[in-house]
């Protein structure tokens, strides 16, 4: 095996491999399409951006009512917003990810996600191991008025959103232990990534 990243334009995950470790990293592990909203226009860079507007207007008000000049206010609240923008960016708006370390010599994998308290890590015995599975599940429909009402506004205003209201498939890429509970650790609507994904795991597992 080669070392470093493993990751090609369309796919969703990474994959960084020695010849006694392998760490895979993604930021698909779960099976949801989410909302439409927060993905395509309420990501994590606008969310931040209306939070350090907010913050910046705030300190702009206070800096006024100091009988600060206006054109030194404006130039404090530039200062904050910038400031603010990077700090919730990185710290309260954080990208979402797992991360597993599969670690051969210490014959453990240990299993990372992120959280805005810092992240949750469980480790499990490579060799309670007994598979790398894939299973699926489709996300339904639960309420095909609302959604049929969306899309009639949405048309009306001459606005498509891509997928919205269909029904998908999830695939999902399990660690399947040895007492039969499992671990998803990505989770895909395109079969052929969560199969590729497998196909790398097992290789390297020798499962």
């Amino acid at each position: 095996m080669t070392a470093g990243f493993h990751k090609d334009v369309d796919k969703k995950y990474s994959v960084q491999m020695t010849g006694t470790s392998l760490v895979f990293r993604t930021a698909f592990f779960r099976p949801e399409k989410g909302s439409v909203l927060h993905t395509d226009i309420y990501n994590r860079e606008f969310i931040s951006a209306l939070a350090s507007s907010a913050l910046a207007g705030g300190v702009y008000m206070v800096a006024v009512m100091q009988s600060v000049k206006t054109s030194t206010a404006f130039g404090i609240s530039v200062v904050f917003f910038i400031a603010g923008f990077l700090l919730f960016r990185k710290f309260v708006f954080p990208g979402r990810y797992l991360q597993v370390v599969f670690d051969v010599p210490a014959g453990t994998a240990e299993i990372f996600q992120n959280t805005l308290t810092g992240g949750k890590k469980e480790v499990v015995a490579i060799r309670d191991i007994s598979d790398v599975g894939i299973s699926s599940r489709k996300d339904t429909i639960e309420n095909p008025d609302g959604v049929a009402f969306v899309e009639k506004i949405s048309h009306q205003h001459g606005m498509v959103i891509p997928g919205f209201g269909e029904e998908t498939t999830f695939f999902m890429l399990t660690l399947v232990m040895a007492d039969a509970t499992e671990r998803i650790i990505y989770a895909d609507s395109d079969r052929q990534s969560v199969t590729d994904a497998q196909a790398e795991l097992k290789e390297f597992l020798k499962i």
